[in-house]
């Protein structure tokens, strides 16, 4: 299959992904489930992006690098954390039109710094446009 296709499969799914989590985490706190079942949500959730990932790996039969354990691990532990603060911070009562824009922005934000201030990426135009998309995303989320 062409690389582009794929790409753009793989990016697809994890755009839908990526929003599923979360959805789950207000319709627990809303069904006030969340206080007893937060971590078993979070641990299924990740669990199943594990064997999602280990899958499409095997499929794939890349070349398997220890390093990149590592970083997944790193980045895993990074987004579990950010998941379980938000489901605590929804558990307390903080809306989620506040909750959800600033865990995202708070993505958008340590990305964007990260490139520019530890990796020295130069941003061209497509990039600043980008950004300035999802910061504009965040507000009209946010005023609605």
């Amino acid at each position: 299959m062409n690389r582009q296709l794929t790409w753009l499969r793989l990016m697809l799914i994890a755009f839908l992904a990526n929003g599923l989590g979360p959805f789950g985490l207000k319709i627990m706190t809303e069904k006030g489930l969340s206080d007893r079942y937060h971590y078993q949500y979070l641990f299924w959730w990740y669990a199943g992006g594990l064997a999602f990932a280990l899958t499409a790996f095997l499929i794939s039969r890349n070349r398997f690098y220890s390093r990149e354990v590592v970083f997944a691990l790193g980045i895993g532990l990074g987004s579990f954390a950010g998941q379980l603060f938000s489901l605590m911070a929804l558990e307390q009562g903080v809306p989620g039109y506040i909750v959800f824009p600033i865990t995202t922005g708070g993505n958008l934000f340590l990305v964007a710094a990260a490139g520019f201030l530890l990796f020295r990426e130069r941003v061209g135009k497509y990039g600043i446009a980008g950004i300035m998309i999802g910061v504009l995303s965040l507000v009209l989320l946010s005023v609605s």
